[in-house]
């Protein structure tokens, strides 16, 4: 009988152990807003030739959220990144449901971890259909020498392989090895906008690191978001200079993550162009929410 009792529950921790892998991540806490149903599905690269990734499974959850599986290029076939949760974000902080999502995930080779990427995805609609854009933001943890690099891919509803395995989900932000940062990067700016989220933006240098501080548009003066180390990445992981900076900071009712870009134009001028994503996590009810921002030099 006991034999017979040992056998049931080992099948039980089984058939649990099987159940679990296949229900996916565990899914976060819900925090408004809920994800735009135009972003669910399979999604197909629109480049058949790239060797980035190739597609990106979408699924709801009953609590508004998502769950994100992304599939490289793999030599002629495809790599599972693994299903992991993504925060959802709308346009303001009472938006009712978000196009854009965030993700943030590890990768191992055993029990070593060797590369880490964040994707910030944004599904919008176009006379062709549903079109899901996506950049990816990539740092390699393993001293291989490849460096930080960005990019950016964007698909089509299609067919593909369905997810079969988790992936990592983390919530910091390794420096990687960063490429140098171009020069044009440093400096003061200041929002172009009449009502700014950040009102303007300090980028300072110390040992080949970005530093950001930003300044929060508060009456009557800006109020100081304090500094962070910022992180560059290039075009390729052999770039030697990078025009991008993932600024990370985080608060005590929020986590703001600043993907600034720099640009100079054929006539001279300077640009910043700032995506803003906001996560709350103060539980106020307040929605997540994205903005772009450009700035000018102060």
């Amino acid at each position: 009988m006991a034999r017979h009792m040992s056998r049931l529950l080992g099948l039980a921790l089984v058939l649990t152990m099987m159940m679990s892998a296949l229900a996916g991540p565990a899914a976060a806490a819900p925090t408004p807003p809920a994800a735009d149903s135009r972003l669910l599905g399979t999604w197909v690269n629109t480049d058949p030739a790239t060797r980035s990734i190739k597609q990106i499974v979408v699924r709801g959850l009953s609590n508004g959220g998502l769950i994100v599986d992304a599939f490289g290029a793999c030599g002629g076939g495809l790599c599972e990144w693994g299903r992991v949760s993504a925060t959802v974000y709308g346009p303001n902080v009472s938006a009712k449901t978000g196009t854009h999502f965030r993700t943030n995930q590890r990768f191992l080779a055993g029990n070593s971890e060797f590369s880490r990427t964040v994707l910030f995805g944004n599904v919008r609609s176009t006379r062709s259909g549903r079109r899901l854009t996506v950049r990816k933001l990539t740092v390699f943890t393993d001293g291989s020498g490849r460096r930080n690099y960005t990019g950016t891919d964007r698909f089509a509803p299609g067919r593909g392989a369905a997810p079969s395995k988790n992936g990592h989900a983390v919530g910091t932000y390794p420096q990687g090895l960063p490429p140098a940062p171009v020069a044009g990067l440093f400096g003061s700016w200041k929002n172009t906008s009449s009502t700014p989220a950040i009102a303007g933006l300090d980028i300072a240098k110390s040992g080949g690191t970005p530093i950001v501080q930003g300044w929060g548009a508060c009456t009557p003066s800006p109020c100081d978001m304090g500094k962070v180390r910022g992180i560059t990445y290039g075009k390729s992981i052999s770039a030697s200079r990078g025009r991008t900076v993932l600024a990370p900071f985080s608060f005590g009712f929020k986590n703001e993550q600043l993907i600034i870009t720099y640009k100079r134009k054929a006539d001279g001028s300077e640009i910043l162009t700032v995506a803003n994503y906001n996560e709350f996590t103060d539980g106020s009810g307040r929605s997540n929410y994205m903005v772009t921002e450009r700035f000018v030099r102060a």
